[in-house]
């Protein structure tokens, strides 16, 4: 493209023709037309160029950025995998435990259960055996070999009262009340009106 300065140097050739007057007139008015219009083509040509440049330096963003969302989606579903993968295992980690924990609850209550029977056996058995001994030990108090006889009570009360109104001093061995009740139990020495049962040695046993 011709420049301004091109244009202000052009030169024609003398002869017959256009009036020269005129002809250097309107190149001067061309030369400023073409010199305003030049300097805007060279202005729009550097917007032009830094718009081409901003414009590829954006396309280059966008490639980026679409490669970081590819690999970001990438990444995403990888990641979304891996949870999915980590939290099957943590929940049949989880099951496995729980079932372990709930088979040995079960054990430990079927074992305390079992001591639990056991013991109730037990103190059902010591309950019976405890009333077979106090029900031997009642039979045994209600034998004879625990029974104490006086023969001839009424024999001994009346001898008693006789001698008595004889003022004769009272035997110091047995002796009875102002209320006939019989004060000692155990005669020191044999009496023929009283006979005394121990307690049989084979029997306590």
């Amino acid at each position: 493209m011709i420049t301004p300065i091109e244009l202000q140097s052009k030169t024609f050739k003398n002869g017959i023709g256009y009036d020269k007057k005129d002809v250097d007139n309107f190149l001067n008015e061309l030369q400023s037309g073409y010199e305003t219009l030049y300097k805007e083509k060279m202005e729009l040509g550097d917007k032009v160029n830094t718009l081409n440049e901003g414009l590829n330096y954006y396309k280059t963003i966008e490639k980026t950025l679409q490669k970081a969302l590819v690999l970001a989606e990438q990444t995403a579903e990888d990641t979304k995998e891996t949870a999915r993968k980590q939290a099957k295992a943590i929940i049949e980690e989880a099951k496995g435990k729980a079932q372990l924990i709930l088979s040995d609850a079960s054990n430990e209550f079927n074992k305390i259960q079992q001591q639990t029977i056991q013991l109730i056996r037990q103190y059902e058995a010591y309950k019976a055996q405890f009333k077979h001994l106090a029900a031997s030990q009642c039979e045994l108090l209600e034998s004879e070999s625990f029974q104490i006889h006086i023969a001839n009570l009424n024999t001994f009360i009346e001898r008693e009262d006789s001698n008595k109104a004889e003022n004769v001093p009272e035997d110091k061995t047995l002796g009875l009340s102002k209320d006939n009740k019989l004060e000692q139990t155990k005669p020191e020495t044999e009496d023929e009106d009283f006979e005394f049962y121990n307690l049989n040695e084979d029997e306590q046993e």
